[in-house]
């Protein structure tokens, strides 16, 4: 996580810095409590406004690892500190960090050696407070949130204690008491069988409905500086934003493919208007032309007949000239036949052939107007 990683780095620094402040290493060295908190009250308070370092705890060095002044909680000092973060940093003579469980809290801690002219003094060590880092979680990600420690890992006594009227959470659960929320009103919180039966990558719980809003929630998994799984970190949140956002992309695509679809239908009725009809309607024109003029006996009218394309459209054209040339030749011989045969003087079959063909045109002119 971006803030956490951040936040180790902050905190870091500023040991180190504090760690070169002449005037704390000599109170520190006197072990003298009441000029040390004196001393470090301002620097405290700029802590807290800058970084939200809420935290910070003057620490012996070992057999003793006895907490000498708590700068939050300056009343509560003289037993042992048993955190993994001062266990890890005396064990490595360095900085040490990451999310530490205390009596009473549960916090982003940083734990370094106060070091002065080669002499180890004691460590410092400096966190913020989990309300504060869930705060920053909420900011960053707009979800509610609420941390839940197993009882197993806190003293009652002391945590109460240290609690004061937030206390009462702790009989609101058998196994497990929620040390820092996001939200008092919201329904973030499961139940201790969520926590106790969460897999190692975290779980999904049921949904919930609260009127149009539909709120998912989740449980993450929470490990202290050791790696021991403590607890989890509830998740809430709103998916009603998502929601409307997909309800919104959905109609969008609608019509994005209903107006692609009238396009498509546009263009294929223009391809069909200019490619068939069109031709069709030739077509026929140029049928009722060659019918009138072969019944007015031009014979050769089928050769006028030409295909515009070699599609189907084009092979009947080439049909139907092919066969009014037949239908020509064939009505060529039979007038040429009816000549030979009439007597000297008669009518001629021309006449009565063009007669023929006045009458079949005023046919077809009253068929048309019918």
């Amino acid at each position: 996580m971006p803030t956490l990683s951040i936040k180790l780095k902050i905190a870091a620094s500023v040991a180190l810095c504090l760690g070169l402040v002449a005037i704390l290493n000599a109170a520190f060295a006197q072990r003298n409590r009441d000029q040390l908190r004196e001393v470090a009250a301002p620097i405290f308070r700029e802590l807290k406004e800058r970084h939200r370092i809420a935290l910070w705890s003057f620490i012996l060095p070992p057999p003793s690892r006895a907490s000498f002044l708590r700068m939050h909680r300056p009343e509560l000092f003289g037993e042992a500190v048993g955190r993994v973060s001062l266990q890890v940093a005396i064990r490595s003579g360095d900085s040490a960090a990451g999310l530490d469980l205390g009596r009473t809290s549960f916090a982003l801690r940083v734990v370094r050696p106060f070091v002065a002219q080669g002499r180890l003094l004691g460590y410092v060590e400096l966190g913020e407070e989990i309300d504060g880092f869930l705060s920053r979680i909420k900011e960053e990600t707009g979800d509610e949130v609420a941390l839940a420690i197993r009882k197993e890992f806190l003293d009652e006594k002391t945590w109460t204690s240290a609690r004061g009227v937030r206390s009462a959470a702790w009989g609101e659960d058998p196994e497990t008491v929620v040390v820092g929320a996001t939200s008092k009103t919201a329904p973030i919180r499961g139940t201790s069988a969520d926590l106790l039966q969460m897999a190692d990558d975290g779980k999904f719980l049921e949904p919930i409905d609260l009127g149009p809003l539909r709120l998912v929630r989740g449980l993450v998994p929470v490990r202290d500086a050791a790696g021991r799984p403590v607890g989890g970190l509830f998740v809430l949140h709103d998916v009603n934003a998502l929601r409307d956002r997909v309800k919104g992309e959905h109609i969008q695509a609608i019509v994005l493919v209903g107006l692609l679809a009238l396009t498509v239908l546009g263009l294929l009725l223009a391809m069909f208007e200019i490619l068939v009809f069109r031709r069709l309607r030739r077509m026929m024109s140029a049928m009722e032309d060659v019918s009138t003029r072969l019944a007015g006996g031009d014979y050769e009218v089928g050769g006028t007949l030409r295909p515009a394309a070699a599609d189907e459209i084009g092979r009947f054209e080439a049909f139907l000239g092919s066969f009014l040339a037949t239908i020509g030749a064939t009505l060529r011989q039979l007038e040429r036949r009816h000549r030979g045969a009439q007597p000297p003087g008669a009518p001629g079959a021309g006449p009565r052939l063009a007669a023929s063909a006045d009458t079949a045109s005023q046919a077809r002119g009253s068929a048309t107007r019918r």
